[in-house]
């Protein structure tokens, strides 16, 4: 398994700290030479973070002045290489998420729900329809299918993150998702929940999870807006 660059641990140091309130947007960072020594990486390493930093709209530097935490986020960045509930990503831009608007149903699916669930056509499922919200708007459209056994819980109680609610309630932990790309047509309908602002686009994600043996466990759509999402991978040559 290829492993994370120094830089990019030296930047998930960093981000650690942020969501922990160690610093505040709008502040300037310390010293070049304090950061390194407090993160334990050298300075060129620490450099090369703060460039990543800066790619993800989290940074600026101000030429004679110093670096800056910007007041809110650019983009809200994320590694594609790494699998983390979407109020995860959310709250390492340091976005502040308001509350959701959620619909839940117990109803059929679509035929490639059925068939990653390896279920009857016929066979019914907990459904979610999730809108998130912050400051700047609505950020993401999300539909999530779950197995029925799980419906009574979250009908009372749908919490911030499946991912969680599955590993605290249930102790299952999703560890693997196959995740599908792909920019959703003008008509789709989920697309029209974002009320996208003018000029703006929508990614949409087809995310099959799986737990650590390998058996499904959630399936989902997620649409989220081009203007505050900025997703990279790193691709190694063979």
């Amino acid at each position: 398994m290829q492993q994370k660059s120094s830089a990019l641990r030296a930047k998930e140091a960093f981000l650690e700290l942020y969501q922990a309130g160690e610093f505040e947007p709008g502040s300037k960072l310390p010293s070049e030479v304090h950061m390194a020594e407090r993160l334990g990486v050298s300075r060129e390493t620490w450099r090369k973070a703060l460039g990543l930093l800066r790619s993800d709209g989290l940074l600026v530097s101000k030429h004679g002045s110093g670096t800056y935490l910007l007041e809110r986020p650019r983009r809200i960045a994320n590694d594609l290489s790494q699998l983390q509930s979407m109020s995860k990503m959310i709250a390492a831009a340091g976005i502040h998420e308001e509350e959701s608007h959620v619909e839940c149903s117990i109803g059929c699916v679509p035929a490639d729900v059925s068939s990653f669930f390896e279920a009857p056509a016929e066979e019914e499922f907990f459904i979610l329809r999730r809108i998130r919200h912050a400051d700047c708007g609505i950020i993401s459209a999300s539909l999530s299918y779950l197995p029925r056994k799980y419906a009574p819980e979250l009908q009372e109680h749908v919490p911030a993150s499946l991912f969680s609610y599955l590993e605290q309630a249930h102790g299952i932990r999703i560890s693997r998702a196959l995740t599908e790309l792909f920019i959703p047509p003008q008509e789709d309908s989920l697309r029209a929940l974002l009320q996208l602002p003018k000029g703006c686009e929508a990614f949409g994600f087809r995310q099959y999870h799986y737990e650590s043996r390998g058996n499904p466990v959630l399936y989902s759509l997620d649409y989220l807006r081009s203007d505050l999402f900025h997703f990279t991978i790193m691709r190694i040559r063979p």
